[in-house]
């Protein structure tokens, strides 16, 4: 896999690295003297800044076969640009689509397709983002049948909007998909679905809206810690716990938002990533490599268009 490294990443443990059974000598370090900014046009970047990090493993990514994958933390834009542009999307694939992992009540985790990607979709977008979540999910988690839900403003077969009521229609239909009908966003985070569908503007304000949610809970806890002299020993007595829900709530540290519908791995880390963060991501392409799920979502789509021809 490759690497693109964020001028605010923070490097990656060397015991990480030499868990793989890399030895000193084996990694390559190319130098890269542009660099993609978040103000640079999505579009405009690869052409105007050739020799940056991100084009410069991207073109890896496309011309050399032994690459399975890459990791970056730029620019999102860019990242999607290089995705779809250089490696490609599946054939068959109309929108690839951002899928983080995030944390449940429980032990198990939750895929969100799609958090941002795709701010207008057609309701055969939101099917493809059901079955990729799904195909991702069974090779991630080992779960033979995902749970798959629709995003939506109640529970209801009848409930949503126009095109969460056609993409009902159609992923209800899919043999392939354990689909569970209409979910509510406070349902997110219960353990009840494995797989959380929604075109990309709903996706991404669930998804920040339950992020400004947590940082509201954690500073008024904070908040009202410092407002007594009991509170503060209560907190200090508690602190292990304490650090324990917010390691468990950060879902960064669970990796980052794999681009799905493209013909390699491609994972987009968050641009204020650190270490850990970092590490996982890594782990995500190499997982996504290794199980060939960009190959099995490829199969999955040329079977579902055989059978609708039929």
């Amino acid at each position: 896999c490759v690497f693109e490294r964020h001028h605010r990443t923070g490097n990656v443990g060397k015991g990480f690295i030499s868990g793989f059974g890399i030895k000193d000598g084996a990694l390559e370090v190319l130098n890269a003297e542009d660099v993609v900014t978040c103000n640079d046009k999505p579009t405009e970047a690869f052409k105007l800044k050739p020799n940056s990090s991100m084009n410069v493993a991207f073109e890896l990514l496309r011309n050399d076969s032994s690459y399975g994958g890459i990791v970056t933390s730029g620019s999102t834009g860019a990242a999607l640009v290089g995705g779809i542009f250089k490696v490609g999307r599946i054939k068959g694939i109309r929108r690839p689509c951002l899928c983080p992992i995030l944390p449940t009540l429980g032990e198990k985790k939750v895929l969100l397709v799609d958090c941002g990607a795709n701010v207008d979709c057609k309701a055969g977008d939101l099917a493809q983002f059901a079955l990729m979540g799904s195909i991702y999910c069974r090779e991630l988690f080992g779960i033979e049948k995902p749970k798959v839900a629709i995003l939506s403003n109640g529970t209801e077969d009848e409930k949503g909007c126009a095109l969460s009521k056609e993409a009902f229609s159609l992923v209800k239909d899919m043999d392939n998909i354990d689909f569970c009908g209409n979910m509510e966003a406070r349902d997110i985070f219960s353990g009840k679905y494995d797989v959380i569908v929604s075109d990309g503007f709903y996706g991404n304000v669930a998804l920040k809206s339950a992020e400004g949610a947590i940082n509201l809970c954690l500073a008024t806890i904070k908040d009202q810690v410092k407002k007594s002299f009991l509170s503060k020993i209560g907190a200090l007595l508690m602190k292990k716990a304490f650090k324990g829900v917010k390691t468990k709530i950060d879902y960064n540290k669970l990796g980052g938002a794999v681009l799905l519908g493209v013909n390699k791995a491609v994972v987009k880390a968050h641009g204020a990533a650190k270490e850990g963060t970092v590490e996982k991501s890594i782990l995500q392409a190499y997982y996504l490599a290794q199980r060939n799920v960009p190959q099995k979502i490829s199969e999955e789509i040329t079977k579902n268009e055989a059978e609708g021809e039929s």
